[in-house]
């Protein structure tokens, strides 16, 4: 007999990492994962508000909701389902952490990181033994990101791995794993 299947069961397969046992740090990950969802479902409605607010005041269309949507104020909810509905997905898409690997130590990699990012929008905001944080200088910047512009390098037995957007660790990563081959080359 299989286990049962319950709405948390099936939380935890989509939330928490694969293979990881409940734990705090699991419900530590469907809180930030349900605050990132509650952060982009606002972050559509403003963005969609200020399109309309824009299409209204160029004239292209009227300013009453009845004559911009067909179902007038009925449509809102259904506009407010969807947004919550890709709300609810974007975070376990748009974040990764990705294995890095890499013969350098700990202590290489982590300055090699730190004058990488440097050179970057990134400055270091926390340093422990194990991870560094990088978030961006820019208030702007992190603004547009709502405040999920960090990057966390943390310390594993094959290398590291880098944490964050998908889109800013695919690229940032590319950029340090070139630095890291060329200095393994060079030695």
């Amino acid at each position: 007999m299989g286990a049962k299947i319950t709405k948390y069961r099936i939380f935890r397969i989509f939330v928490c990492l694969p293979k990881r046992a409940p734990s705090i740090t699991c419900k530590y990950d469907a809180m930030k994962y349900f605050i990132r969802s509650v952060k982009y479902f606002f972050y559509f409605a403003i963005l969609t508000t200020l399109i309309i607010l824009a299409l209204i005041l160029i004239g292209a269309v009227e300013g009453s909701i009845d004559s911009i949507f067909e179902d007038g104020y009925n449509s809102l909810w259904k506009i407010a389902l969807f947004f919550a509905l890709i709300a609810a997905a974007y975070p376990k898409f748009g974040f990764v952490k990705k294995q890095l690997e890499t013969s350098d130590d700990w202590d290489t990699i982590k300055e090699k990181a730190e004058a990488y990012f440097s050179e970057k929008p990134f400055k270091i905001v926390s340093k422990t033994a194990d991870s560094v944080t990088f978030r961006r200088r820019d208030p702007l910047g992190r603004l547009v990101k709502m405040c999920e512009d960090h990057i966390i390098l943390s310390r594993t037995e094959d290398g590291f791995y880098m944490e964050g957007l998908r889109k800013d660790v695919f690229l940032y990563s590319a950029g340090l794993s070139s630095i890291l081959a060329a200095s393994e080359s060079a030695e």
